[in-house]
């Protein structure tokens, strides 16, 4: 099984090998892997770790808001030799990827840009690969891309894959599952559910239950959920799990009253209120009742204003590009994502500009 193409997973490993090398055993620093908290992010930093083979050390940037003017200081401070960056939007901070590549060699996996982005400028101590193809093209996820890289792969690995894939809808695409028993595809899904919850109600950057979890387990190659309540890390993630099912679910019914009353709706774009940042699982939720929409959920978190889109599986409208068509038009924080799914982010006196925009846009069809 080969999805990346082999002469960028050549390229991926030439860089990363030959920025290790270069540095004397004496002056050897972690690298450090800053990653994005969902399972696709969890799963890509342990295979890379695992593929590194050296000391190396885990970052999560405070996902989903992503603050990256606090994690370009404390990555500064650190002084490494190699940075990874695993499925984030780095590719709209070149500044910052500058500075920190004038400390050390960069490797960045992002793919939210559409196109095959590998230009660094000039800058040989950055690596930046991007494998989606075209505007329509796939979106590899990154924890498929940090399967590829691996050489030598376990069954371990193929169950933790399994959980990466299942919260990217990937799982119907590749064939390699096919041998596990239906039990433990349950299993797997469920461990997964509680590892992607996560990233949505924590706020320390320096330390994330999910991919502890995956580590520790990796020491004794578990997935067994019954072995795995043996680990703090596994109890609290699941009580973020029910906390967020539970509030998921008056969410939703709350919203679903509101929506059977509009009639004939182009689109569907709804508020909501909760002391977590649900907008994007609430968006995904509903958007497989409504086929032919796009949905868009917002919310107010943390003092700004998060809009989470999603189209239904009949539905042929680029999120990304739409979102991404917002930068220049009004001063928002983030935005992109991918052709399915795509959020955006602004103070509110912007918020509400990107959001009418966005109206705009899906009732005249424009996109």
């Amino acid at each position: 099984m080969t999805y990346i193409d082999i002469h960028l997973l050549k390229q991926s490993r030439d860089f990363i090998r030959s920025t290790i090398a270069r540095i004397p055993a004496m002056e050897q620093k972690p690298v450090l892997i800053a990653y994005h908290g969902d399972a696709d992010g969890c799963c890509a930093a342990y295979f890379f770790g695992k593929y590194l083979r050296c000391s190396s050390d885990f970052y999560w940037i405070a996902t989903p808001d992503f603050d990256f003017s606090k994690a370009e200081n404390d990555l500064a401070s650190k002084n490494l030799n190699l940075i990874v960056f695993l499925d984030m939007p780095v590719y709209s901070r070149p500044e910052m990827i500058k500075r920190l590549s004038s400390k050390g060699y960069v490797y960045i996996y992002d793919h939210h840009l559409p196109g095959l982005y590998k230009d660094s400028g000039g800058n040989e101590r950055v690596f930046y690969l991007n494998p989606v193809i075209h505007q329509n093209g796939k979106s590899f996820p990154a924890a498929l891309f940090g399967w590829e890289l691996l050489e030598d792969k376990s069954e371990f690995e193929k169950k933790i894959l399994y959980m990466a894939l299942y919260t990217e809808s990937w799982l119907e695409r590749i064939s390699l599952f096919n041998a596990f028993e239906p039990f433990q595809k349950q299993t797997l899904k469920k461990i997964a559910g509680r590892i992607h919850c996560s990233f949505l109600i924590q706020n320390d950057p320096t330390v994330h239950h999910a991919l502890n979890l995956i580590v520790k387990a990796a020491e004794k190659e578990i997935l067994e959920e019954e072995a795995l309540k043996d680990f703090s890390e596994y109890q609290i993630l699941e009580n973020i799990f029910n906390l967020i099912q539970n509030e998921k679910k008056w969410l939703l019914i709350n919203l679903n009253s509101e929506i059977k009353r509009l009639v004939n709706p182009k689109f569907i774009i709804k508020r909501i209120e909760s002391k977590a940042r649900l907008c994007g699982l609430i968006a995904s939720e509903l958007r497989w009742s409504y086929p032919k929409l796009v949905v868009g959920i917002w919310q107010r978190w943390k003092g700004r204003f998060y809009c989470e889109l999603r189209r239904g599986k009949d539905c042929k409208i680029n999120l990304a590009s739409m979102v991404n068509g917002l930068h220049g038009r009004t001063a928002i924080l983030t935005g992109g994502g991918h052709p399915a799914a795509a959020a955006f982010t602004a103070e509110e006196e912007h918020f509400f500009e990107a959001l009418h925009q966005i109206k705009t846009f899906l009732a005249a069809g424009r996109v």
